[in-house]
Protein backbone atom coordinates (compact mmCIF):
# COMPACT_ATOMS: atom_id res chain seq x y z
CA UNK A 1 0.00 0.00 0.00
CA UNK A 2 2.71 2.32 1.14
CA UNK A 3 4.97 1.76 -2.54
CA UNK A 4 1.62 2.40 -4.70
CA UNK A 5 0.96 5.65 -2.09
CA UNK A 6 4.45 6.86 -3.11
CA UNK A 7 4.36 6.03 -7.15
CA UNK A 8 1.27 7.65 -7.62
CA UNK A 9 2.66 10.52 -5.65
CA UNK A 10 5.89 10.27 -7.73
CA UNK A 11 2.96 11.37 -10.60
CA UNK A 12 0.81 13.29 -8.89
CA UNK A 13 3.29 15.84 -7.58
CA UNK A 14 4.63 16.88 -10.21
CA UNK A 15 1.66 18.00 -12.60
CA UNK A 16 0.33 19.67 -9.53
CA UNK A 17 3.93 21.86 -9.65
CA UNK A 18 3.41 22.33 -12.96
CA UNK A 19 -0.09 23.32 -13.00
CA UNK A 20 0.94 25.38 -10.30
CA UNK A 21 3.90 27.04 -12.42
CA UNK A 22 1.57 27.77 -15.31
CA UNK A 23 -1.00 29.32 -13.26
CA UNK A 24 -4.36 30.56 -15.30
CA UNK A 25 -6.64 29.54 -17.23
CA UNK A 26 -5.43 26.14 -16.30
CA UNK A 27 -5.28 26.03 -12.62
CA UNK A 28 -9.05 27.30 -12.93
CA UNK A 29 -9.07 24.31 -15.64
CA UNK A 30 -7.78 21.82 -12.93
CA UNK A 31 -9.80 23.01 -10.38
CA UNK A 32 -13.43 22.95 -12.27
CA UNK A 33 -12.07 19.71 -13.62
CA UNK A 34 -11.64 18.43 -9.76
CA UNK A 35 -15.27 20.04 -8.57
CA UNK A 36 -16.73 18.01 -11.39
CA UNK A 37 -15.20 14.69 -10.47
CA UNK A 38 -15.39 15.27 -6.50
CA UNK A 39 -18.62 15.93 -7.09
CA UNK A 40 -19.73 12.69 -8.39
CA UNK A 41 -17.99 10.86 -5.47
CA UNK A 42 -19.88 13.60 -3.09
CA UNK A 43 -23.42 12.06 -4.23
CA UNK A 44 -22.62 8.86 -4.54
CA UNK A 45 -21.56 8.37 -0.44
CA UNK A 46 -24.62 10.85 0.23
CA UNK A 47 -26.64 8.17 -1.54
CA UNK A 48 -24.68 5.59 0.23
CA UNK A 49 -25.73 7.20 3.43
CA UNK A 50 -29.19 7.56 2.61
CA UNK A 51 -30.28 10.50 1.46
CA UNK A 52 -30.61 10.06 -2.05
CA UNK A 53 -29.57 13.20 -3.41
CA UNK A 54 -30.90 14.20 -7.11
CA UNK A 55 -28.36 13.21 -8.99
CA UNK A 56 -28.10 16.08 -12.11
CA UNK A 57 -29.44 18.64 -10.09
CA UNK A 58 -27.26 18.48 -7.46
CA UNK A 59 -24.10 17.82 -10.16
CA UNK A 60 -25.43 20.35 -12.27
CA UNK A 61 -25.40 22.73 -9.03
CA UNK A 62 -21.91 22.10 -7.79
CA UNK A 63 -20.35 22.33 -11.25
CA UNK A 64 -22.52 25.55 -12.17
CA UNK A 65 -21.74 27.42 -8.21
CA UNK A 66 -18.28 26.40 -8.67
CA UNK A 67 -17.66 27.65 -12.15
CA UNK A 68 -19.07 31.15 -11.11
CA UNK A 69 -16.66 31.30 -8.16
CA UNK A 70 -13.77 30.48 -10.92
CA UNK A 71 -15.35 33.24 -12.76
CA UNK A 72 -15.12 35.94 -10.18
CA UNK A 73 -11.47 34.72 -9.49
CA UNK A 74 -10.78 35.22 -13.53
CA UNK A 75 -13.02 38.62 -13.64
CA UNK A 76 -10.21 40.77 -14.77
CA UNK A 77 -9.91 38.31 -17.59
CA UNK A 78 -13.32 37.47 -18.56
CA UNK A 79 -15.31 38.96 -21.73
CA UNK A 80 -18.47 38.05 -23.51
CA UNK A 81 -21.18 36.06 -21.75
CA UNK A 82 -19.47 35.44 -18.84
CA UNK A 83 -18.07 39.06 -18.25
CA UNK A 84 -21.93 40.29 -18.92
CA UNK A 85 -23.02 37.41 -16.04
CA UNK A 86 -20.55 39.21 -13.59
CA UNK A 87 -21.99 42.27 -14.02
CA UNK A 88 -25.53 41.85 -14.15
CA UNK A 89 -24.93 39.69 -10.97
CA UNK A 90 -23.85 42.67 -8.81
CA UNK A 91 -23.83 43.43 -6.02
CA UNK A 92 -24.61 40.05 -5.17
CA UNK A 93 -21.92 38.44 -6.59
CA UNK A 94 -22.17 35.17 -9.46
CA UNK A 95 -21.63 32.98 -6.48
CA UNK A 96 -24.22 33.69 -4.57
CA UNK A 97 -26.68 34.00 -6.90
CA UNK A 98 -25.62 30.76 -8.57
CA UNK A 99 -25.88 29.20 -5.06
CA UNK A 100 -29.06 30.50 -4.69
CA UNK A 101 -30.92 28.87 -7.90
CA UNK A 102 -29.08 25.67 -6.72
CA UNK A 103 -30.71 25.49 -3.84
CA UNK A 104 -34.27 26.45 -5.09
CA UNK A 105 -33.58 23.75 -7.76
CA UNK A 106 -33.13 21.60 -5.00
CA UNK A 107 -36.21 22.27 -2.94
CA UNK A 108 -37.88 22.01 -5.82
CA UNK A 109 -36.69 18.40 -6.40
CA UNK A 110 -37.27 17.56 -2.16
CA UNK A 111 -41.24 18.14 -2.76
CA UNK A 112 -41.09 14.94 -5.25
CA UNK A 113 -40.34 12.93 -2.21
CA UNK A 114 -43.66 11.31 -1.01
CA UNK A 115 -42.58 11.22 3.20
CA UNK A 116 -41.71 15.06 3.82
CA UNK A 117 -38.72 14.38 6.47
CA UNK A 118 -36.96 12.57 3.67
CA UNK A 119 -38.24 15.75 0.87
CA UNK A 120 -36.36 18.00 3.82
CA UNK A 121 -33.11 15.66 4.36
CA UNK A 122 -32.68 15.53 0.52
CA UNK A 123 -33.01 19.43 0.21
CA UNK A 124 -30.71 20.14 2.55
CA UNK A 125 -28.00 17.58 1.98
CA UNK A 126 -27.92 18.09 -1.50
CA UNK A 127 -27.72 21.91 -0.72
CA UNK A 128 -24.70 21.18 1.85
CA UNK A 129 -23.05 19.67 -1.26
CA UNK A 130 -22.96 22.21 -3.74
CA UNK A 131 -21.91 24.68 -0.83
CA UNK A 132 -19.14 21.89 0.49
CA UNK A 133 -17.22 21.59 -3.25
CA UNK A 134 -19.25 24.67 -5.00
CA UNK A 135 -18.07 27.06 -2.77
CA UNK A 136 -14.77 26.15 -1.43
CA UNK A 137 -12.86 24.68 -4.01
CA UNK A 138 -12.02 28.08 -6.53
CA UNK A 139 -10.68 29.47 -3.26
CA UNK A 140 -7.60 27.37 -4.49
CA UNK A 141 -7.83 28.94 -7.64
CA UNK A 142 -8.22 31.98 -6.25
CA UNK A 143 -5.09 31.90 -4.35
CA UNK A 144 -3.52 32.33 -8.11
CA UNK A 145 -4.61 36.10 -8.50
CA UNK A 146 -3.09 37.30 -5.00
CA UNK A 147 -0.38 40.35 -5.57
CA UNK A 148 1.23 42.30 -3.29
CA UNK A 149 -0.65 46.06 -2.55
CA UNK A 150 0.10 47.88 -5.50
CA UNK A 151 1.04 44.78 -7.44
CA UNK A 152 -0.62 42.15 -9.17
CA UNK A 153 -0.44 38.18 -9.68
CA UNK A 154 2.35 38.64 -12.05
CA UNK A 155 4.87 40.84 -9.56
CA UNK A 156 7.50 39.14 -8.82
CA UNK A 157 8.49 38.72 -4.93
CA UNK A 158 10.57 37.03 -2.64
CA UNK A 159 14.03 36.50 -3.36
CA UNK A 160 13.92 33.76 -6.39
CA UNK A 161 11.28 36.13 -7.48
CA UNK A 162 8.19 33.99 -7.99
CA UNK A 163 5.13 35.27 -9.72
CA UNK A 164 2.62 36.43 -6.60
CA UNK A 165 0.61 34.08 -8.19
CA UNK A 166 2.56 31.53 -8.08
CA UNK A 167 3.70 31.34 -4.60
CA UNK A 168 1.08 31.40 -2.66
CA UNK A 169 -0.98 27.95 -4.70
CA UNK A 170 2.71 26.62 -3.99
CA UNK A 171 2.54 27.64 -0.27
CA UNK A 172 -0.69 25.98 0.04
CA UNK A 173 0.79 22.75 -1.46
CA UNK A 174 3.59 22.74 0.74
CA UNK A 175 1.93 23.56 4.12
CA UNK A 176 -0.86 20.54 3.45
CA UNK A 177 1.61 18.10 2.13
CA UNK A 178 4.01 18.99 4.77
CA UNK A 179 0.93 18.63 7.27
CA UNK A 180 0.00 14.98 5.81
CA UNK A 181 3.15 13.57 4.90
CA UNK A 182 3.93 14.83 8.67
CA UNK A 183 1.05 13.01 10.52
CA UNK A 184 1.24 10.06 8.28
CA UNK A 185 4.59 9.21 9.42
CA UNK A 186 4.49 10.07 12.99
CA UNK A 187 1.43 8.40 13.73
CA UNK A 188 2.49 4.93 11.41
CA UNK A 189 5.38 5.23 13.58
CA UNK A 190 4.97 6.72 17.27
CA UNK A 191 0.83 6.86 17.15
CA UNK A 192 -0.55 5.87 20.21
CA UNK A 193 -3.36 8.04 21.48
CA UNK A 194 -6.30 8.28 19.27
CA UNK A 195 -7.82 11.56 17.89
CA UNK A 196 -11.11 11.50 17.54
CA UNK A 197 -11.59 7.30 17.44
CA UNK A 198 -15.60 7.56 16.32
CA UNK A 199 -14.55 9.38 12.81
CA UNK A 200 -11.50 8.33 11.92
CA UNK A 201 -9.84 5.48 14.12
CA UNK A 202 -6.40 5.80 12.64
CA UNK A 203 -5.87 9.23 13.22
CA UNK A 204 -3.71 10.15 16.59
CA UNK A 205 -2.66 12.52 18.51
CA UNK A 206 1.20 12.01 17.64
CA UNK A 207 0.35 12.12 14.00
CA UNK A 208 -1.26 15.71 14.81
CA UNK A 209 1.90 16.62 16.71
CA UNK A 210 4.03 15.90 13.81
CA UNK A 211 1.94 16.87 11.10
CA UNK A 212 2.32 20.34 12.91
CA UNK A 213 5.72 20.21 12.87
CA UNK A 214 6.48 19.81 9.35
CA UNK A 215 3.55 22.25 8.47
CA UNK A 216 5.42 24.84 10.10
CA UNK A 217 8.52 23.83 8.46
CA UNK A 218 6.84 23.72 4.98
CA UNK A 219 5.45 27.00 6.21
CA UNK A 220 8.77 28.21 6.72
CA UNK A 221 9.74 27.61 2.85
CA UNK A 222 6.50 28.91 1.47
CA UNK A 223 6.93 32.11 3.36
CA UNK A 224 10.44 32.41 2.39
CA UNK A 225 9.55 32.29 -1.31
CA UNK A 226 7.07 34.80 -0.82
CA UNK A 227 9.38 37.10 1.32
CA UNK A 228 6.89 37.11 4.16
CA UNK A 229 8.97 38.33 7.90
CA UNK A 230 9.91 35.26 10.00
CA UNK A 231 7.25 35.22 12.51
CA UNK A 232 4.48 34.20 9.58
CA UNK A 233 5.40 30.22 9.59
CA UNK A 234 4.86 30.36 13.06
CA UNK A 235 1.36 31.45 12.47
CA UNK A 236 0.48 30.20 9.15
CA UNK A 237 1.72 26.43 9.49
CA UNK A 238 -0.10 25.59 12.88
CA UNK A 239 -3.46 27.60 11.67
CA UNK A 240 -3.05 26.20 7.96
CA UNK A 241 -2.19 22.80 9.29
CA UNK A 242 -4.86 21.87 11.89
CA UNK A 243 -7.65 23.36 8.81
CA UNK A 244 -6.27 20.74 7.22
CA UNK A 245 -6.34 17.77 9.42
CA UNK A 246 -10.10 19.27 9.87
CA UNK A 247 -10.71 18.80 6.71
CA UNK A 248 -9.75 15.73 6.28
CA UNK A 249 -11.65 14.65 9.26
CA UNK A 250 -14.96 16.47 7.38
CA UNK A 251 -14.74 13.88 4.70
CA UNK A 252 -14.15 10.72 6.88
CA UNK A 253 -17.33 11.81 9.05
CA UNK A 254 -18.86 11.94 5.30
CA UNK A 255 -17.39 8.52 4.53
CA UNK A 256 -18.11 6.99 8.00
CA UNK A 257 -21.79 8.36 7.34
CA UNK A 258 -21.98 6.55 4.15
CA UNK A 259 -20.13 3.43 5.46
CA UNK A 260 -17.33 3.67 3.06
CA UNK A 261 -13.63 3.38 3.44
CA UNK A 262 -12.60 6.18 0.43
CA UNK A 263 -14.78 7.99 -1.43
CA UNK A 264 -13.79 6.35 -4.76
CA UNK A 265 -10.99 4.73 -6.87
CA UNK A 266 -9.60 7.08 -9.71
CA UNK A 267 -6.48 7.58 -7.26
CA UNK A 268 -4.25 4.09 -6.95
CA UNK A 269 -3.07 4.00 -3.04
CA UNK A 270 -4.99 7.06 -2.30
CA UNK A 271 -8.58 6.89 -2.78
CA UNK A 272 -10.82 9.08 -5.23
CA UNK A 273 -10.57 12.70 -5.93
CA UNK A 274 -12.24 13.74 -2.33
CA UNK A 275 -9.36 11.97 -0.43
CA UNK A 276 -7.24 13.85 -2.12
CA UNK A 277 -8.66 17.78 -2.00
CA UNK A 278 -10.37 16.98 1.05
CA UNK A 279 -7.72 18.92 3.16
CA UNK A 280 -6.97 21.39 0.32
CA UNK A 281 -11.40 22.62 0.78
CA UNK A 282 -10.75 23.93 4.39
CA UNK A 283 -6.98 25.08 4.02
CA UNK A 284 -7.48 27.36 0.98
CA UNK A 285 -10.04 29.75 2.39
CA UNK A 286 -7.98 30.44 6.10
CA UNK A 287 -4.98 30.72 3.46
CA UNK A 288 -6.56 33.38 1.24
CA UNK A 289 -8.11 35.01 4.21
CA UNK A 290 -4.42 35.33 5.76
CA UNK A 291 -3.28 36.85 2.37
CA UNK A 292 -5.66 39.13 2.30
CA UNK A 293 -6.11 40.22 6.16
CA UNK A 294 -2.58 39.61 7.79
CA UNK A 295 -0.03 39.90 4.78
CA UNK A 296 -1.53 42.91 3.12
CA UNK A 297 -1.95 41.21 -0.41
CA UNK A 298 -4.88 42.04 -2.22
CA UNK A 299 -6.82 40.18 -5.55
Amino acid sequence: MLRTRLLTAAVLVPIVLVIIALGEPWLSIAVGALVFLGMAELINLLDAAGYQPPQVVTLLGGTAVSGAGLLVANRDAVSGLPGELLRLTQPVGLVIAAFVVAVLLLGFAGFTRADPRNGFATWAISSFGVGYLGILAPFIALLGHLGPAGGSASTEIGPLGLRAGMAWPLLLVLIVWGYDTGAYLTGRWLGRNRLIDHISPSKTVEGLVGGLVLATAAAGIGAWLIGLPAWHPLVIGPVVGITAQAGDLAESMLKRAAGRKESGFLIPGHGGILDRIDSFLFAAPVVAGYALLVAGFVV
